[in-house]
């Protein structure tokens, strides 16, 4: 089992039972400064912000944010069948490249940072066949 698969289990279950406000005895995470979050990836990658893939001959976007070795991020997945989309609020974990960020219903984002603008994942619905994309850091909002 991967180090991040290790990582992600607890950490995923810790997310689901958090309780708002801290905890007695909690005491909240330091975010490091943004030259050691970017040091972290090899060759300084981050996830931080907006991004785009083709799957189906549709067009995926997801957009993340980073708070120390946690990520948020909403990622939407176009329907071809209905003409709508799915959208699906995701939190997990990046540990160097290897990003894993999971819906709380159990579908799964797992992926590496290949470079500063690419990525590659696989998004693996709880029940149904999985989805590989090419990630690409796309500019502005």
């Amino acid at each position: 089992m991967s180090r991040l698969a290790l990582f992600l289990a607890p950490a995923m279950t810790a997310l689901l039972l958090a309780a708002p406000g801290p905890v007695l005895g909690q005491v909240p995470p330091k975010v490091p400064a943004p030259e050691a979050r970017a040091a972290r990836g090899a060759g300084g990658h981050d996830i931080v912000g907006n991004w785009t893939a083709e799957a189906l001959g549709q067009t995926v976007t997801a957009s993340f944010t980073r708070q120390g070795d946690m990520i948020y991020g909403v990622v939407v997945i176009p329907d071809p069948l209905s003409g709508g989309s799915n959208t699906y609020h995701v939190a997990g974990v990046i540990l160097g490249d290897e990003f894993a960020a999971q819906h709380a219903s159990g579908h799964l984002l797992k992926g590496t940072l290949t470079g500063p603008d690419t990525a590659e994942a696989v998004f693996a619905p709880k029940s149904g066949p999985s989805l590989k994309l090419r990630l690409t850091r796309r500019a502005g909002p």
